[in-house]
């Protein structure tokens, strides 16, 4: 009869072990699902965070640009007078197509206290 008693205690045991182990495996999924809600909920955190800096960013963009545009629009008058000449000019231009420029290079000789460097060089080599 020891050997039964063993048997059963044995039996016993390993139930309460499988038990434990589908116990544990089922807690290992839960944790596992858990991490996984979590990191997305981290990322989303991350994303908010980057959404609203670069939301910052672009309104001052923005109101950088509304005010340089005003700042463009002020002085329209003074615009205008610019505006205005080089429109003449080029009416000239196109009464006149016929009008032909060259333009060639121009040399420049070395001044002179260069040449007189170089002449107490090119001496200097012979001694």
């Amino acid at each position: 009869m020891a050997l039964s008693t063993k048997l059963e205690n044995m039996q016993k045991k390993k139930e309460e072990l499988e038990g434990e182990l589908q116990s544990l495996t089922e807690k290992e999924k839960t944790l596992k699902e858990n991490v996984r809600t979590l990191e997305v909920k981290v990322a989303i955190q991350k994303l908010e965070e980057k959404i609203k800096a670069k939301r910052e960013d672009v309104e001052k963009l923005e109101s950088k640009k509304e005010s340089l545009e005003k700042e463009f629009k002020e002085p329209e008058t003074s615009e205008i007078t610019e505006e205005q000449e080089p429109e003449s000019t080029e009416r000239v231009e196109e009464q006149e197509p016929d009008v032909m420029v060259t333009v060639s290079p121009v040399e420049e000789s070395p001044q002179p206290q260069e040449q007189h460097k170089e002449e107490e060089k090119k001496k200097r080599r012979f001694f």
